[in-house]
C-alpha cells in the first residue's frame, strides 16, 4: 500500500472495483498514486469523523479501515456482510453497510461490534446508503428502482420511485436535495427534501454511474464504471471529465481526509461544524 504525502481539502478516493485498489486523486484531478492495494472487489466507501477510511469488499465479505496514516486493518470479516456494497456512517460514528446479497442493512459500533440487521423490509438488491440531517437512512435500491427512507426508529418508507432506472450512489448537497446515479440509463435524478422528484439534474458524461460525492464547493463527481472516468459537475448540472488515470471498474468516490462538508454537516449539524471539519482538512494537509 502506498500513502500519498498531499493531504489536501478535496481529495478524492475512488475504489477500483476492476483491479481492487483505491486510487487517490487531488482537487484538480491529478493522480496521486494508489491509497490502498490487495482489496477484494471495493464497492464501497465512508470517511468516519477521525479520517479513517472504511472500504465495503464485495468479494470476499469484508470491511477495511485504513487509517489518515495509511495503515490498514480489517475492521468487520464476515459479521452478516453478504456482498456488501454502500457504506454510510450517523452521528455517532456506528457505520452502516448495504449488503447487495443478504438483501439487509447491517450496523457496526465504532468498535467493529456487529449489532445484527438494522433493517431489511422493502429492500431489493440494495446499493447506495446516505444520511439526512435529522438522521433518517435513505437506500437505493437498485431491484426495484426506489429509494428507501428509513426513520431512526427503523420505520421504513418508499421515499423516490419516479425517474429511477437502476439507482446505485446517493449524495445529499447542502440545501438537503438528494441526487442518485441511475446506473441504468446514464443520468443523475435530483429529489427535494420531501421526495419530489426535480428532474434529471445531468446526462452528458455519464456511461454506467455508480458513487456520488460532493466537493466543499458544491461540485459533484460521479464514477462511471464502464468507461472508467470520474466526471465532476457543477451546481446547474454542466459536467466535465475530472479523472481517468489509473482507473479499472470505479464503483465508488469520497472526499477526504475527513467526510465531505456537503453530507456530514447534514449529519451532525450547521455552518460552525462545517467550519470545523475545513480546519481539520487544512490542519491535516
Amino acid at each position: 500500500m502506498i500513502f500519498s504525502v498531499a493531504r489536501a481539502q478535496d481529495n478524492f478516493f475512488v475504489a477500483n472495483f476492476g483491479n481492487n485498489t483505491i486510487e487517490e486523486f487531488n482537487s484538480a484531478g491529478t493522480d496521486l498514486g494508489a491509497f490502498a492495494t490487495g482489496l477484494h472487489g471495493p464497492a464501497g466507501l465512508a470517511f468516519d469523523s477521525s479520517g479513517n477510511l472504511f472500504v465495503a469488499n464485495y468479494s470476499n465479505n469484508s470491511i477495511a479501515k485504513y487509517t489518515p496514516g495509511g495503515v490498514g486493518s480489517i475492521f468487520i470479516n464476515g459479521g452478516g456482510l453478504k456482498k456488501p456494497v454502500g457504506l454510510a456512517f450517523d452521528a455517532s460514528n456506528n457505520l452502516y453497510a448495504a449488503n447487495s446479497g443478504g438483501v439487509a442493512i447491517t450496523k457496526y459500533t465504532p468498535t467493529g461490534l456487529d449489532t445484527g440487521v438494522f433493517f431489511n423490509s422493502g429492500l431489493s438488491s440494495p446499493r447506495g446508503l446516505a444520511f439526512d440531517a435529522s438522521g433518517n437512512l435513505y437506500v437505493a435500491n437498485a431491484g426495484n428502482n426506489t429509494i428507501e427512507k428509513i426513520d431512526p426508529t427503523r420505520h421504513g418508507t418508499v421515499f423516490a420511485s419516479a425517474g429511477l432506472n437502476v439507482p446505485w450512489g446517493l449524495a445529499f448537497d447542502a440545501a438537503g436535495n438528494l441526487y442518485v446515479a441511475n446506473s441504468g440509463n446514464n443520468t443523475i435524478e435530483k429529489f427535494s427534501s420531501t421526495g419530489t422528484d426535480l428532474g434529471t439534474f445531468a446526462s452528458s458524461g455519464l456511461d454506467g454511474p455508480r458513487g456520488l460525492a460532493f466537493d466543499s464547493s458544491g461540485n459533484l463527481y460521479a464514477v462511471n464504471y464502464t468507461n472508467n472516468t470520474v466526471e465532476k459537475f457543477a451546481s446547474g448540472g454542466v459536467g466535465m471529465l475530472f479523472a481517468t488515470n489509473s482507473l479499472s471498474g470505479p464503483t465508488a468516490i469520497a472526499a477526504g481526509p475527513i467526510p465531505e462538508p456537503s453530507t456530514w454537516m447534514l449529519v451532525i449539524g450547521g455552518a460552525a461544524t462545517l467550519a470545523g471539519l475545513r480546519r481539520r482538512k487544512q490542519a491535516a494537509a
